[in-house]
């Protein structure tokens, strides 16, 4: 073998040796990416959308005023009046609104920062406070009927019956006791008693009204009721402190289901 041939099959057994040796080594593995951090689920908004009279000055701000705001209006939320066709309505974000006050949550609407430009009944008439017994899952949708001194909307041609059905959570140690709600469609001195609910062990009841009218009641309790009782009011419901409240108060303009907490009992 001429001496040139054995130079290239020295460089040639050396480049193979090179390729084996270092294409055998193991290599380095890739680093798994590290999985970006989960996002905290985005909080559901909760919208409160109060549909307004026809008489409801176009320039007004609307004001929610209520128990979350000490019922003082420098603090209050407002919106401007939105338009959905013919509807004037006012929206008011919610989700976080209450969250540094106690259920129930009570509340009125005005359409300027008084108490004289305050919400009516049907009638324009005084109502009490709407309330929310618990923290909303979902959007809520109220009606104001009318505003204090504008002259009152007739809503008879949009009145019909409407079916109301009524859940109850009493406080404990109040089970056996028979519940029963006055008030309703303006009757302060006969009484609706409850139903109590096996499986639940929640009151039930199904009374019925005329639409676009604001309702005022109040529950009350009684261990041995009769058919006429003289001193049920001294079995009022009372806040959780045990102090007076105010009537209850819906504005209904179609069928509802309305869940009610009582805190507490007169006694």
């Amino acid at each position: 073998m001429s001496m040139k041939k054995k130079w290239l099959v020295v460089i040639l057994v050396s480049f193979l040796s090179v390729f084996v040796l270092f294409g055998c080594l193991p290599t380095q593995s890739e680093e798994e990416p590290e999985e970006p951090p989960e996002e905290p689920p985005e909080e559901e908004t909760v919208m409160l959308k109060a549909y307004l009279p026809e008489t409801t000055p176009a320039t007004a701000t609307i004001y929610l005023v209520g128990s979350y705001s000490n019922f003082e209006f420098t603090d209050a939320a407002t919106s401007e009046i939105k338009v959905d066709g013919e509807q004037m309505y006012a929206e008011f974000d919610i989700s976080n609104l209450f969250e540094d006050t106690d259920y129930p949550v009570k509340y009125k609407y005005t359409y300027d920062a008084t108490w004289t430009c305050v919400e009516t009944n049907e009638s324009g008439g005084d109502i009490g406070d709407r309330r929310l017994e618990v923290a909303p899952q979902s959007d809520v949708e109220d009606v104001v009927l009318n505003w204090k001194g504008i002259d009152p909307i007739d809503y008879t041609d949009l009145q019909q019956e409407i079916t109301v059905n009524f859940i109850v959570h009493v406080p404990e140690g109040t089970e056996g006791d028979a519940i029963y709600m006055r008030g309703w469609n303006g009757d302060w001195d006969n009484s609706i008693t409850l139903n109590k609910d096996a499986d639940t062990g929640y009151y039930t009841i199904e009374a019925t009204t005329v639409s676009y009218t604001a309702q005022g009641y109040k529950f009350l309790r009684m261990d041995n009721m009769d058919d006429n009782p003289k001193d049920d009011w001294a079995y009022v419901e009372k806040d959780a402190a045990g102090n007076d409240i105010g009537n209850r108060t819906y504005v209904l303009t179609d069928d509802a289901t309305i869940v009610n907490v009582v805190e507490s009992w007169a006694q």
